[in-house]
């Protein structure tokens, strides 16, 4: 791998991690076209390069979660109860779906997800201040397993198809369903994230065809190589992501957050 590689591994990375920690979602967004764009440079060719670079995307996300998920929680944003259903649940979605994605190419699904997404990032964005604010005060002491379950499934299918972690969809659902108010929306979804992710990596590796990775050092569809700067990149900066969430007004970070689903969404449709 050459230095220039490495170097755009890192950044990517540092990416990444400041995603994931600002806005509870796993990076994927920015780490599967940034693999594809690696292994084209690199001239890698394979049926299942776009596979490979999902797998690879979830196992980065394992540690990015961990540290993001680990600084939200010392600031009393994790609902430990929530993350678990939630994390669970997408983790049985993604680990029957990566066998599936890995036969079909799933742009019905993720395009139907995306534009559900979008119509729930513009009700955010132009949501009144007020009733943000009413909604950050609000302080529930049960969540409810069932729409827990329902939403780490669909976020779990959204991880199998796309490599992202779900939190896009994980934090307005639980904000506007569940009533929870948004920064402990993020710091919960960062936990959850880190289950499906794990259940994602497995599923690549059990489900992988023979012979459809030729990458030295990879296990099952992942690219443990080229996974290795974006990890140490991006621990360090979840938390910085996780500061930056910290010292981020909530309405300002709802807006924020509601821009970035767009665009993830948009992504997912044209690209």
């Amino acid at each position: 791998m050459s230095v220039e590689t490495i170097l755009f591994l890192l950044i990517i990375g540092i990416a990444a991690g400041i995603l994931s920690g600002l806005f509870g979602v796993g990076g994927g967004i920015v780490i599967v076209p940034s693999l594809l764009a690696v292994y084209a440079f690199n001239h890698f060719d394979s049926p299942y390069i776009v596979h490979i670079a999902i797998a690879t995307s979830l196992f980065t996300i394992i540690f990015t979660s961990i540290s993001s998920a680990h600084k939200h929680f010392g600031h009393g944003n994790v609902e430990w109860k929530a993350a678990l259903y939630i994390g669970l649940s997408s983790a049985v979605t993604v680990f029957l779906f990566s066998k599936i994605a890995i036969l079909l190419p799933g742009e019905v699904l993720k395009h139907t997800f995306s534009v559900v997404l979008i119509i729930v990032a513009l009700k955010m964005l132009f949501d009144k201040k007020g009733k943000l604010n009413e909604r950050e005060k609000s302080q529930p002491e049960n969540f409810s397993p069932w729409i827990s379950l329902g939403i780490g499934t669909l976020s779990g299918a959204i991880a199998a198809f796309s490599g992202l972690g779900g939190g896009v969809f994980v934090i307005p659902l639980m904000h506007y369903l569940m009533k929870v108010p948004f920064k402990r929306a993020i710091g919960t979804s960062s936990a959850a994230i880190l289950i499906t992710a794990v259940a994602g990596v497995i599923s690549y590796f059990i489900n992988s065809p023979a012979g459809a990775v030729n990458i030295p050092y990879s296990f099952g569809m992942v690219d443990t190589l080229s996974a290795l700067p974006v990890i140490a990149a991006s621990i360090p900066f979840a938390r910085v992501g996780v500061y930056i969430n910290k010292k981020t007004d909530h309405y300002l970070l709802t807006k924020l957050f509601a821009v970035f689903i767009i665009v993830v969404s948009l992504k997912l449709i044209f690209f």
